[in-house]
């Protein structure tokens, strides 16, 4: 499955397409086990975050902040064993490993859903939330379970953008949770957008710009991410390492 030239168009790029990794066979528990949270949140394990579109806004008062819909998840790898088994699946690790290196973790997990009409999210960095260091050392695992269209938010790379490492940050005083990156007038290509069929991952780099569009369909788009890193990788925020979704090596 991997090879060298996947790792050299990740280094160039900052990011790498794998269409179709897995099957709906691999993935028709991870839908149920993902719907049954979306119908009901509190069927979430315990220790399991779930975010509500909503909870991005600034002015807790606004139409905007009572959107209830759920916008994502955080732990499921660590607190579920079905999202843990997904994040060990050996062709998944053998394109980890190929990218960083033979002892990896998942440092963190999330799974990211847009709702019909769910908010964009705009340009930023992984690594601005998780400051891991080395800088290299985090990779993103984007794993789609549905169809990703332009119409309904697939993800956008600034290709090569990983090459200047982590940009300083601003807040969106009416989002505080979106960081804004100060890419210092810097001459960026233009962003590439990434649709992929069901099944399919993306691999990005903790220091490659992306971004995601509003979801203008009447479908949902669900995606599981796991962020992978070296064993020995460290957070430059001590509390996030106390937080390791799962050790593998």
């Amino acid at each position: 499955m991997f090879d060298q030239s996947m790792k050299k168009s990740y280094e160039t790029d900052g990011f790498l397409v794998v269409e179709n990794l897995f099957s709906d066979t691999d993935l028709r528990q991870i839908r149920q086990r993902t719907d049954e949270i979306v119908a009901d949140p509190d069927s979430a394990p315990k220790g399991v975050g779930v975010g509500r579109e909503g909870d991005t806004a600034a002015d807790r008062s606004s139409e905007e902040a009572a959107n209830r819909a759920v916008r994502g998840t955080s732990f499921m790898v660590r607190f579920d064993p079905l999202f843990q088994r997904l994040a060990l699946q050996p062709k998944l690790l053998e394109i980890v490993r190929g990218l960083l290196g033979p002892k990896v973790r998942v440092f963190r997990d999330q799974m990211l859903l847009k709702p019909p009409g769910g908010q964009a999210k705009p340009l930023h960095q992984d690594q601005s939330y998780f400051r891991v260091l080395p800088e290299g050392e985090l990779v993103t695992a984007w794993i789609a379970l549905d169809e990703v269209t332009t119409e309904n938010g697939c993800m956008c790379y600034v290709p090569a953008s990983h090459t200047h490492g982590i940009f300083e940050i601003a807040t969106d005083p009416e989002h505080p949770v979106h960081h804004v990156p100060d890419t210092r007038g810097i001459d960026l290509a233009d962003p590439t957008n990434c649709p992929v069929a069901a099944g399919s991952v993306i691999f990005h780099h903790g220091c490659c710009l992306h971004s995601s569009d509003e979801n203008r369909t009447d479908s949902w788009r669900r995606a599981v991410i796991l962020h992978y890193t070296t064993s020995r990788a460290r957070s430059e925020r001590e509390e996030l390492n106390e937080q390791i979704s799962l050790e593998i090596d």
